[in-house]
């Protein structure tokens, strides 16, 4: 029996999740829920395991693997043999955002392994710091972004913050749009609206943590993140306004400066994107994580017994 996924299930989510302790930033309750006007997300316990679903057009995907303190097999078996009976699409039924660590369980069980994205872990330190040689650049713009602002202020978002953010996304995206004629680039653009605004007003019940820059009294930044465990801090947003330079390098800095309890940082993935993977290689990332996406390869549900 599946149930919706609301706000009101984020402790039961966390308390599976804490028993996994993945370095994924896809094993929170605030990525998974701030897609939800473009998926229903659903839930249910089996074998002792979260199983969580997301639908569209009647058809079923896992996004991440079943959690609790261990892999499930019952858990895995009866999730996936759901898909394939309810599916009128057969081949979305999948498991997305497996960590590495899980990849040969899952080919033992007869599942076809396919690469998804790579995440980028960094010493929390080195950020702050911004040390040597190797940063020589950042530490530049940062520079010329604090010599260059008068009457700027950094504080915590604040619910009032909402319009002036989306203003500035809508400025953001208007830009991004003119860098490329690429559909599916495009196409992201337009899907990631529908993340920051349910991030945005629903920040506090996700435990989202954001900051806002602003210069002059005008919006000109703002990031969001969440802590994924005691050493894991996840940035999921940042938003800059494109026309100030160094207002980037800024942000990433001062957001890192305030999360420094945490060793490490993980600025998420780089959505296949040739420049956004640059920037953050050139954060020189102290670990590079790969997510895979798993498939049963049959529509036939009496092979699947696992």
């Amino acid at each position: 029996m599946l149930e919706p996924l609301t706000l009101r299930d984020k402790k039961l989510f966390d308390r599976y999740a804490r028993k996994s302790f993945w370095k994924l930033s896809t094993y929170a309750f605030a990525p998974i829920y701030v897609w939800r006007e473009l998926f229903q997300f659903y839930w249910t316990i089996i074998d002792d395991q979260l199983c969580v679903f997301a639908c569209q057009n009647g058809d079923y995907f896992m996004p991440i693997m079943p959690l609790g303190r261990s892999p499930s097999r019952e858990a895995i078996r009866k999730s996936y043999l759901f898909m394939l009976e309810t599916n009128r699409a057969k081949p979305i039924a999948r498991i997305e955002n497996i960590p590495e660590t899980s990849v040969a369980f899952f080919q033992d069980l007869g599942f076809q392994v396919f690469g998804k994205e790579t995440e980028y872990l960094y010493s929390t330190d080195s950020l702050i710091q911004l040390s040597g040689t190797r940063y020589k650049s950042k530490r530049g713009a940062y520079n010329t972004f604090m010599r260059n602002q008068s009457e700027m202020t950094l504080a915590p978002y604040q619910p009032e913050d909402y319009s002036d953010c989306m203003e500035l996304f809508n400025l953001w995206r208007r830009e991004r749009r003119k860098t490329s004629s690429d559909p599916l680039y495009l196409g992201m653009l337009e899907d990631s609206e529908h993340a920051h605004r349910a991030g945005l007003l629903n920040a506090a019940e996700l435990g989202l943590e954001g900051i806002v820059v602003r210069t002059k009294g005008e919006l000109r930044a703002y990031s969001f993140g969440y802590s994924l465990n005691h050493e894991v801090y996840c940035i999921v947003f940042e938003i800059t306004d494109p026309r100030l330079k160094g207002i980037a390098q800024f942000l990433f800095r001062e957001f890192c400066r305030r999360k420094a309890i945490f060793p490490i940082i993980n600025a998420m993935d780089d959505s296949g994107l040739d420049n956004l993977k640059r920037v953050k290689l050139s954060y020189l990332p102290s670990k590079q994580i790969r997510s895979y996406n798993v498939v049963f390869p049959t529509d036939d549900v009496s092979k699947l017994t696992l």
